[in-house]
């Protein structure tokens, strides 16, 4: 008997979907259950998610990593597409390639140390600004190389609007950028999705009196039970909350896509 090269594709396929997602399901199911303890499935209440408004500390908490992510996406963005247009016309291997991608695969906790030290050797005040430029620092890697093609593709059409008379900042505007736009979201999702859910690089250059939520979620883990809205299952609800936000940004961009795709086919 043969197997099926498809079947086993698939089969594998649904394993490994299986396994990403269980856990995430079994957090859920955690979130909604009686008991605080972890791992005891009992009942089903909302009451852990009704606690989250009177928690002062974790409202705190959402809104420093919301400000963070939004602002750091914004600057890694910006500064990706500068870079992006200076060297798109370049056709080798430059410098810039050579100090953007190493950020991309050295472990986060090298990263952290190394911010940690730079901020502490600039006698750099550690808190909201430190942890927005430690997110900042690593996102400019993932926006360049997201911003990057998607800005070499319009060349043709930038050089015929200027034949044609367009100024410099009409080319940028009307032309490079929106033939880019694909990218620019990409990167501007992503980018706020990783500082939104970032926890090493946060817990190394944050300061006394600032923490984001990933942070704090784990600074009560270590102390389960202790106070009112340390219990794994209350903890569980605002780990869910971060995971719904992610997937909610991924089904924006999604959206997007497809309905940009949409608007091309007709036209």
């Amino acid at each position: 008997m043969r197997l099926d090269g498809r079947l086993v594709l698939k089969a594998y396929t649904y394993i490994v979907i299986a396994l990403t997602y269980a856990p995430l399901i079994l957090l859920a199911l955690q979130s909604v259950s009686e008991s605080p303890l972890i791992g005891v499935l009992e009942g089903f209440t909302l009451k852990w998610y009704l606690q989250i408004p009177g928690d002062a500390r974790a409202r705190e908490a959402l809104l420093n990593s919301f400000f963070v992510a939004i602002l750091s996406a914004g600057i890694s963005v910006v500064l990706a597409v500068l870079a992006a247009i200076a060297y798109r016309r370049v056709r080798t291997v430059t410098f810039l390639d050579l100090i953007i991608y190493p950020p991309l695969i050295l472990p986060d906790i090298v990263e952290a140390i190394a911010l940690l030290i730079m901020l502490t050797s600039i006698k750099a005040p550690l808190g909201f600004y430190s942890v927005l430029i430690g997110h900042t620092a690593f996102n400019v890697a993932y926006a360049y190389i997201i911003v990057s093609p998607s800005l070499k593709g319009g060349l043709g059409v930038e050089e015929a609007a200027r034949t044609l008379g367009a100024s410099p900042l009409q080319v940028l505007f009307k032309i490079t950028l929106p033939l880019a736009a694909p990218g620019i979201v990409s990167a501007l999702a992503l980018t706020f999705l990783l500082s939104f859910t970032d926890f090493i690089k946060t817990l190394f250059t944050t300061g006394p009196g600032f923490e984001t939520l990933p942070l704090m979620v784990w600074n009560r883990a270590r102390r389960p039970g202790l106070g009112e809205y340390s219990s794994y299952s209350y903890l569980a609800s605002l780990a869910t909350i971060m995971i719904a936000s992610s997937i909610l940004v991924a089904l924006a961009y999604t959206i997007y896509l497809s309905r940009r795709g949409g608007s091309r086919a007709k036209h």
